[in-house]
């Protein structure tokens, strides 16, 4: 090897070594316990593959971390790891941030070495330092901000004049006294030569609150969420996450109780969630730990009152439930607070119990209060329905309907629909063509075969031919395989003289039920209009055959 070249190698390790000393003279002295809030974090999806591995650091003792929302999109798990090999799982999502790619998560670990975020923003011109994670504790880089911007009114966003490598990403970027000021990012542009830091401040302040359940950037990471710190927040949340998995919803349920011990909404939540899994002593166990922890106990008792007036009601309850414990249970929650709530499910329990009178004073009685409604009319009267008081059901269905003022809204369809009723069993068939006219203007979009034939009935009934032709059409159009609509379309055809037509639908009806006698003897009556009396004879004979005693009758009537 030529001397010179050796002379050349030992200089350029002279070099190292006081380039080595300097670096290491020049690190921040609180670099070493930093590197401990350093962590790796590896996600995972739902195949238990390995998404993303990433960067993150404690800024809380309890356990808390501020990582990159991206490596977590996707992911069912996470774990974190620190430099000295000590593993956690993720326990929830505290805060995410798609457009920042922040996220903010809760780890297990407990007496965890933080970081401490910096109180104010840095400003143009500062020192700073990158401290990438690693396992032997590699050193802090030195850089300048080179930029501020603000965003959300009062946080920064950073510019360093320095290109990092991506596996850097989220790694703290910190000020000289060792505060964390941001979360590292990378360029957008692969040519950019800067690097950029989002302010760890902002990160910090992510936080879950009830609309969380609905927004994109949580609903993209299917891990738990760690709940809102307000109860009613809390509450709405475990609403409005709908999950199906109830598993995690009882975890939810078990996190709000830990959180909101004397509010009665954990226990009810739980409770109601057992006796729907039949888990039926774990539920009593629940409404009891209620009863005495909850600071409305009333609560508890209408959730325990309504539960089993459900599962009753379903026959899915246990022996020891009935309907006179139910009314038990919300008698105790009127003894302490009288909300109309409760009045009215005593209402419906009264009504289960058929004492009939008694649950229609009820109801009308909660017209006195913050819930009246339509309905409350609408109960009452299937009440008066049961004791078989037409005219004072029509008088409660008036009520209701009354509640609403024309041009009608859809909350007004159901007592439109349920007065057409009883107008056509009163023989009012005018009436009742009006409000099933206006109960088609509110639900165009929602009407069945049945609802064109029930008016049709009506019309038919008031001479309204042509009407009642266009609803038996639409009804045969909407459910062509219903004998029952050919048969009636072949009476309206015959009642316009169309015989052909007529003819065809009740072949139509017969082909789809051939012991339909109504079709058979329909098609006679048109077949003898056409003088076809054989064929004719053929078809009534076919109906008395049935048991139709109208073909009986034609049959010895001569043509």
């Amino acid at each position: 090897m030529p001397k010179h070249f050796e002379l050349h190698r030992s200089f350029l390790l002279l070099l190292f070594l006081v380039a080595s000393t300097t670096l290491f003279a020049q690190a921040p002295k609180w670099q070493k316990k930093a590197h401990k809030a350093m962590l790796s974090i590896i996600t995972y999806g739902a195949d238990g593959q390995m998404l993303h591995t990433t960067n993150g650091f404690f800024i809380h003792p309890d356990g808390i971390v501020l990582s990159d929302y991206h490596s977590f999109q996707g992911a069912v798990r996470a774990a974190v790891f620190d430099a000295s090999g000590n593993e956690w799982p993720v326990e929830s999502i505290m805060g995410a941030n798609s457009l920042y790619d922040v996220v903010k998560v809760k780890v297990s670990a407990k007496k965890a070495v933080s970081l401490t975020l910096a109180s104010d923003d840095s400003q143009k011109g500062a020192k700073v330092f990158i401290l990438p994670y690693s396992s032997n504790n590699s050193h802090a880089i030195s850089s300048t901000i080179t930029d501020v911007s603000t965003f959300n009114e009062h946080y920064s966003y950073y510019t360093l004049p320095i290109r990092v490598p991506e596996k850097w990403t989220s790694c703290p970027v910190m000020n000289e006294t060792g505060d964390v000021i941001g979360l590292l990012q990378m360029a957008a542009m692969a040519k950019d030569t800067c690097s950029y830091a989002v302010s760890a401040l902002f990160a910090d302040s992510l936080h879950t609150h009830a609309l969380s359940a609905a927004s994109s950037d949580y609903q993209a990471i299917p891990m738990k969420k760690a709940l809102p710190g307000e109860a009613t927040q809390a509450h709405s949340f475990i609403y409005l996450t709908g999950t199906r998995d109830t598993t995690l919803y009882l975890s939810y349920v078990e996190d709000y109780l830990t959180l909101f011990p004397t509010e009665a909404n954990g226990y009810t939540m739980k409770a109601e969630m057992l006796a729907d899994l039949r888990r039926y002593d774990e539920a009593e166990a629940v409404w009891a730990a209620g009863m005495k922890a909850a600071s409305h106990p009333e609560d508890i008792y209408y959730s325990r009152a309504n539960a089993i007036f459900r599962h009753v009601s379903m026959d899915k309850a246990p022996e020891s439930w009935t309907l006179d414990t139910a009314m038990e249970e919300v008698e105790h929650a009127r003894s302490i607070n009288p909300l109309p709530v409760y009045s009215a499910l005593k209402a419906q329990i009264l009504y289960s119990q058929k004492e009939y009178a008694k649950a229609c004073e009820q109801f009308l009685a909660l017209n006195n209060t913050n819930l009246r409604s339509a309905d409350n009319f609408l109960y009452a009267a299937q009440c008066q329905q049961m004791v078989n008081d037409t005219l004072a059901v029509l008088a409660l269905q008036d009520s209701a309907v009354a509640c609403f003022t024309k041009p009608y809204v859809e909350a007004a369809a159901p007592a439109l629909l349920m007065r057409s009723g009883t107008l056509i069993s009163l023989h009012r068939y005018r009436e009742a063509v009006r409000d099933l006219n206006d109960y088609e203007h509110l639900k165009s979009k929602n009407l069945t075969a049945n609802f064109y034939y029930r008016r049709e009935q009506a019309e038919m009934r008031c001479r309204m031919f042509q009407q009642a032709l266009s609803d038996i059409e639409q009804a045969v159009k909407m459910a062509p395989r219903e004998p029952l609509f050919q048969a009636e379309a072949a009476a309206v055809h015959y009642r316009f003289g169309n015989l052909d037509d007529a003819i065809a639908a009740a072949r139509q009806a017969i082909a789809l039920d051939d012991e339909f006698a109504d079709a058979h003897r329909i098609l006679g009556v048109c077949l003898r209009a056409q003088q076809k009396e054989t064929e004719a004879r053929t078809a009534l004979q076919r109906a008395a055959d049935l048991g139709d005693e109208m073909a009986k009758s034609l049959l010895n009537v001569a043509p």
